[in-house]
C-alpha cells in the first residue's frame, strides 16, 4: 500500500509510461473547438490545427473543474483509503485548475496541493522528480514533499521556440505589432517559464534550423542542468529532420540520450505546429 500517490492535469502532457511507472493519476483539463468541448489528451493533436486552418478561430483551453479533481480523489480513496494524495499542479496564474483542485479537495481528507509553476513537460520534470525524491525518502512528510516541489520548481527550466507566432498573435500572447516585426525581421523568439507566466525571451533571427541550434547552445551556456532531467521535444510537426538537429545538438553539448516529450493540445493550441522545447533541472 503506497503512502503517496502523486496528481497532475493533463497539461503537463506526462507520458503513459511515466505515469505507471510511478502511478500518477492525470486530472484532465479542456480544449473547446466551436462548440465541441473535450477532455485534453482524448484526441489527437492534429486536430486543433485542422480547426485553425478551417475556421480561423483559435481552440479555447481550459481548466479542470472541481468535478474533474472530484472524480479522480474519489477514485484513489476507493483503491487506497488511508493514502496521503500530493497534487502538483499546472502553472496557477495560467489556469483554473488550482483552484478548483482546492475547491474540490474541501470534501477529502490528506490532500496536499502545491503549485509547480510550470506548464506542459517543465511539470512533467517536477512531478518526476519528485516521485523519484518519494521513492527514495520513504518516510517523508507531506510538508517536507511540498517544500521538495517548491524548491524543484524554481530550478526547472523550460524554453520554447514556435516556428510561428501565428497561434501565440491569435491568442493574443503577441500583440500584432510584435508580431508584424519579428516576420519582416526574421526574428524568432523564445517563449519562458517567468513565476509561472509564459512570457517572450531571447530573440534569434535567421532560418529555424539555426535558431533551434542556438536555442539549444544558449540553454546549455546558461543553465547548469543535471543531464538525467534533460528533455526535448515539441508539437506535431516538428519534423525527424528538426528532431534529429536538435539531438545532434544536444550531443555536441556532452548530454546524450535525453527523455522525448510530445506536447499535447493544450500547449499546442498556443504554442502552434512544429515548436521545439527544451527542458531540464538546474544543479543545486
Amino acid at each position: 500500500m503506497p503512502k503517496y500517490i502523486l496528481t497532475t492535469e493533463s497539461g503537463s502532457d506526462i507520458s503513459q509510461e511515466l505515469i505507471e511507472r510511478y502511478n500518477i493519476f492525470v486530472v484532465p483539463m479542456h480544449v473547446t473547438m466551436g462548440s465541441e468541448t473535450l477532455d485534453d489528451g482524448s484526441f489527437e493533436v492534429e486536430k486543433v490545427y485542422r480547426f485553425y486552418d478551417e475556421t480561423g478561430g483559435l481552440p479555447k483551453t481550459s481548466g479542470s473543474t472541481p468535478h474533474d479533481n472530484s472524480v479522480i480523489f474519489k477514485k484513489i480513496f476507493t483503491q487506497y483509503p488511508d493514502v496521503h494524495i500530493i497534487h502538483i499542479a499546472y502553472s496557477a496564474v495560467t489556469t483554473v485548475s488550482y483552484n478548483s483542485c482546492q475547491v474540490a479537495a474541501q470534501d477529502f481528507e490528506n490532500i496536499h496541493i502545491v503549485d509547480s509553476k510550470n506548464v506542459s513537460s517543465g511539470l512533467t520534470a517536477v512531478v518526476v522528480a519528485t516521485a523519484k525524491f518519494i521513492e527514495e525518502n520513504p518516510e517523508v512528510t507531506p510538508n517536507e514533499i511540498i517544500a521538495f516541489v517548491e524548491d524543484v520548481r524554481e530550478r526547472t527550466r523550460f524554453v520554447f521556440l514556435p516556428q510561428s507566432l501565428l497561434y501565440l498573435k491569435a491568442g493574443g500572447r503577441v500583440s500584432n505589432a510584435a508580431y508584424l516585426g519579428a516576420s519582416l525581421l526574421s526574428l524568432r523568439p523564445t517563449i519562458v517559464l517567468k513565476d509561472g507566466y509564459l512570457v517572450a525571451s531571447k530573440k534569434y533571427r535567421g532560418s529555424y534550423e539555426r535558431c533551434l541550434k542556438n536555442t539549444i547552445n544558449d540553454f546549455f551556456k546558461q543553465y547548469e542542468i543535471d543531464s538525467s532531467t534533460l528533455t526535448i521535444g515539441g508539437t506535431a510537426g516538428l519534423t525527424n529532420e528538426l528532431k534529429q538537429l536538435a539531438e545532434k545538438t544536444v550531443n555536441e553539448n556532452g548530454f546524450y540520450d535525453p527523455s522525448w516529450f510530445h506536447a499535447g493540445a493544450v500547449i499546442s493550441s498556443h504554442g502552434g505546429p512544429g515548436a521545439f522545447g527544451i527542458i531540464g533541472i538546474e544543479k543545486k
